[in-house]
């Protein structure tokens, strides 16, 4: 699937053997921004379909320019290519909806399926990466004892089974709701628990699965 798409990073020999890559591959290099204030004047010009962004650069990095993009309200797809991405960073840009996480020393194949995967509307984030923001979030302690008691009994059934990687249509037959019931729920979910996706919810699930019985398992 090709996309039009704008690259930032602060390296210029990296950034132009990006574009040179991605060009060969049949995407359109719409532009490359060096800097983060670069990048939102470019963005106010014309939108690509996918932005690249390394996450440390010496005027602020993706998150940055992450969080800029999605309190102006824009939802165009992000994916961070870095050499190195700290947990906290991680679940910092998985909260502010990051599409994907490639490290600069994978295969440039890899490259190619996660922007084949965003562009498709999944989430494609390195497992390396994954796990380590999972190792740091059971290693931190949750502020309150259990989150999930604000959550009905539902909520929680939901939760577990997305949890599980169930879809929505596929917890609304497990259920007996309707898909648009399962929504609400979700909705109402990330409400009560203060984040913005199911990888969220996943991550704070996964975590809470170290340090609490497992609910309704023989008992």
């Amino acid at each position: 699937m090709m996309a039009q798409i704008a690259i930032v990073d602060d390296h210029p020999i990296f950034l132009d053997g990006m574009a040179q890559f991605l060009s060969s591959q049949g995407h359109d290099v719409l532009f490359c921004a060096r800097s983060v204030e670069e990048a939102l004047e470019r963005m106010q010009t014309g939108e690509p379909d996918l932005l690249i962004l390394d996450v440390s650069m010496k005027s602020g990095g993706g998150l940055a320019i992450l969080t800029a993009l999605r309190n102006s309200g824009s939802t165009v797809p992000v994916i961070f290519m870095t050499v190195h991405i700290r947990p906290e960073q991680t679940l910092e840009a998985i909260k502010l909806g990051v599409d994907g996480v490639v490290l600069k020393d994978s295969d440039p194949n890899e490259l190619l399926t996660c922007i084949d995967q965003v562009m498709r509307g999944n989430k494609s984030i390195a497992p390396f990466v994954m796990e380590q923001a999972l190792v740091h979030s059971i290693s931190s302690p949750a502020n309150e004892s259990n989150v999930l008691d604000a959550l009905t009994e539902r909520e929680l059934e939901i939760a577990g089974l997305i949890r599980s990687g169930l879809r929505n249509r596929e917890i609304a037959a497990r259920c007996g709701l309707t898909e648009g019931t399962v929504k609400v729920h979700l909705h109402s979910i990330f409400q009560k628990l203060n984040i913005k996706s199911r990888s969220e919810l996943i991550i704070m699930m996964m975590s809470m699965d170290s340090d609490m019985p497992a609910v309704g398992m023989g008992r």
